[in-house]
């Protein structure tokens, strides 16, 4: 069998405080991810780090170079590259010769091996052309079987990103988020009147859980968060998603989610986002006495799913309002109450009952507001062994009994 011949690639990796921040190879390959040839050098280096020999700064170099060794090393630079490098050194040449050149005016001269300053923000290599062409391309392909499958692997990246604190994960979200909104499907399924394929369906239902995970990182600054919230308000009044069955509205479905909308918002889906995860995190100092991350986090979970909201228009979008509830649910069925959590089950059955418009429990409630009795059930189960009669005041209410 006859071997392929061997191919040598020139591969260029920069660092900045132990990231890659960008990469050149020779080979030509265009994809998100790293060619074969990068990541061997990269492994070679992590794995051999004496056979690759560090070199100061080329400005440190050149400095402690006298005249002569100057001119020597220019004018060997040019020779191996002269068909490259013989116009542009003959133009720096001339400005670098006239006294009134721009460059000239500037004190010092560039230095691409010196790194950035330690006060320049430092992230990883992210080919933002290529998430955009990789995206546009699996689209385009229907968003099914194969290509479906590396839509998912994308939003897999983004996750894995988010968990390390990458800065590139919301970026990379944002990149994949404008070319789904580009996808010219979506203005054919509104001309047509017909609506999304559960497949696609599907992919924005990621794209809202992850754009839920970003806005509410609480590592996160302020001006971010504004940022983001200025851009998914912007996609929002973009008329081109088609309707949902049952649906007489433009709602982007599911991506819109992750924006607050008050008293109508989708609680139950930032519930299963977050609730749960602080049980795992260590006690804060700033806690108040009695409290942990575990029962802040059953008491917003609550607060959650006895808010009243008004049921989303479209048959998908109500089973996954469903969906979400009963996941939630779930997750708090798994967790033994002990006193704490009985007494913050109590204070919350009572403000429901005795709460205004926005209460699911409360004495009036609009007629198109999501049905309270799957979770007045699981209050009444929780709430029965410890306080009889609020749990059944809790059940009868969602009934819509008067009580006397």
């Amino acid at each position: 069998m006859q071997s392929e011949p061997e191919t040598i690639c020139n591969v260029a990796i920069s660092f900045d405080r132990c990231k890659i921040t960008s990469v050149t190879c020779s080979c030509g390959n265009k994809d998100i991810f790293y060619c074969a040839h990068v990541v061997a050098l990269s492994l070679y280096r992590i794995r051999k780090p004496d056979q690759v020999k560090l070199h100061l700064p080329i400005s440190e170099t050149l400095f402690q170079m006298n005249r002569d060794q100057l001119q020597k090393f220019v004018q060997y630079l040019i020779t191996v590259h002269h068909t490259e490098v013989l116009p542009t050194a003959q133009k720096l040449a001339d400005e670098i010769l006239s006294q009134n050149s721009e460059i000239n005016q500037v004190h010092g001269a560039p230095d691409p091996t010196a790194g950035a300053s330690i006060d320049d923000e430092n992230c990883w290599h992210l080919d933002e052309e290529q998430v955009q062409e990789q995206v546009k391309l699996f689209l385009s392909q229907g968003g099914y079987h194969g290509s479906g499958k590396q839509l998912n692997l994308l939003f897999a990246k983004v996750r894995e990103m988010l968990k390390m604190r990458d800065s590139n994960g919301a970026r990379m979200l944002t990149l994949i988020t404008e070319q789904f909104m580009a996808d010219p499907r979506l203005s054919l399924w509104r001309q047509q009147g017909t609506t999304m394929t559960d497949k696609y369906r599907q992919l924005w239902d990621e794209l809202g859980a992850l754009w839920m995970c970003i806005v509410l990182n609480p590592h996160c600054k302020l001006e971010q968060k504004s940022s983001w919230l200025k851009q998914l308000k912007k996609w929002n009044s973009v008329d081109v998603c088609p309707w949902e069955d049952g649906n007489h509205g433009n709602e982007l479905p599911n991506l819109t989610n992750a924006l607050p909308q008050g008293a109508n918002a989708n609680q139950e889906n930032l519930g299963q986002c977050k609730s749960l995860e602080y049980q795992h995190l260590p006690a804060h100092k700033f806690l108040e006495e009695g409290e942990s991350y575990l029962t802040l986090a059953v008491e917003v979970a609550l607060i959650g799913l006895g808010q009243q909201r008004i049921m989303p228009d479209g048959l998908y979008a109500q089973e996954k309002v469903c969906r979400n509830e009963e996941q939630l649910i779930s997750k708090l069925q798994e967790i033994e109450l002990d006193d704490t959590l009985v007494k913050i089950f109590r204070k919350q059955a009572v403000f429901l009952l005795e709460g205004g418009p926005y209460s699911g429990l409360g004495e009036v409630i609009h007629r198109e507001s999501v049905p309270m009795h799957t979770f007045a059930k699981y209050l009444f189960t929780s709430l029965l062994p410890h306080d009889a009669e609020l749990a059944y005041k809790t059940a009868l209410r969602a009934m819509r009994y008067v009580l006397m």
